[in-house]
């Protein structure tokens, strides 16, 4: 399975024109209710139902149900503590969540949707990812219904079209980390415009939808140690990075631009 599901809002905020319902809500009001989340790097929709003091986000055509711990620290912000569900995900990515908290931040409301901002663990940390929150249903502190959204799926069919018209403008970049004995415990972060996009753990590996043409600096950073690539992106293009960690006293990333006959066995399909 490919972990573009934490990378691709990092990359693409996709807002329409959108009507309102009767009463406009505020961040009091999203606390608990029925949500649709739409993957800007795959298309596939998730739904988030959110409950007192837990989350749960099915995303049917993975077969995946996550259920994740919800601790509100105010009105617009709550913290997300990964719970269950993600037992068929990458080990390294298993681990991010186990280690991690995600600090969400909802930065607007309206009757329809709202935008949020997720971080790792504080709010001093570099953003994640900034996308939107559909809403399907609302309901208060004791789970009574408040208000429906009827318009839900034909804005859901808004928003997979303009994803599918924005996709034509994108190029795919596949990264991935050989498996080594030495330094295998080491895992380092890569940067795309300052934003981290994935975690290198050992034997992990990432597909990343990139929206701009032109040349694009990636940066790997481990501690105080750096290592950055430029690659020329084109739309249409499938770019490939081999990342590495060559063992040292102090440790630097090594990358490097590879080919899809060295990339294929890291990724059960490209396209």
């Amino acid at each position: 399975m490919s972990k573009a599901n934490l990378i691709g809002g990092v990359l693409l905020i996709l807002l329409l024109p959108l009507f309102s319902l009767a009463q406009t809500p505020t961040c009091s009001d999203v606390k608990n209710g029925v949500f649709i989340f739409f993957n800007h790097s795959d298309g596939a929709q998730s739904t988030y139902t959110r409950s007192g003091d837990q989350q749960k986000e099915v995303n049917t055509s993975k077969h995946e149900s996550i259920i994740y711990d919800v601790e509100w620290i105010n009105d617009c912000s709550y913290f997300l503590k990964y719970n269950s569900g993600a037992e068929d995900r990458p080990r390294q990515e298993q681990e991010l969540m186990k280690r991690h908290k995600f600090l969400i931040r909802i930065l607007k409301v309206t009757g329809d949707y709202y935008i949020f901002q997720s971080q790792l663990d504080k709010a001093s940390n570099p953003v994640i990812m900034t996308d939107t929150l559909w809403i399907k249903q609302l309901r208060d502190a004791k789970n009574k219904l408040l208000v429906t959204n009827p318009r839900i799926d034909s804005l859901m069919a808004l928003e997979k079209a303009a994803f599918d018209s924005a996709m034509s403008k994108s190029a795919t970049l596949y990264v991935y980390r050989p498996g080594k004995f030495a330094e295998s415990l080491v895992t380092y972060t890569l940067f795309l415009d300052d934003k981290p996009i994935c975690e290198m753990g050992n034997k992990s590996s990432y597909i990343v939808r990139l929206l701009k043409e032109g040349p694009t600096t990636f940066v790997a950073r481990l501690n105080k140690q750096e290592t950055s690539i430029t690659l020329d992106v084109k739309y249409g293009g499938n770019y490939f990075l081999r990342c590495e960690l060559p063992w040292s006293l102090s440790p630097k990333p090594l990358l490097t631009q590879s080919n899809k006959e060295e990339a294929q066995p890291y990724f059960d399909r490209i396209k």
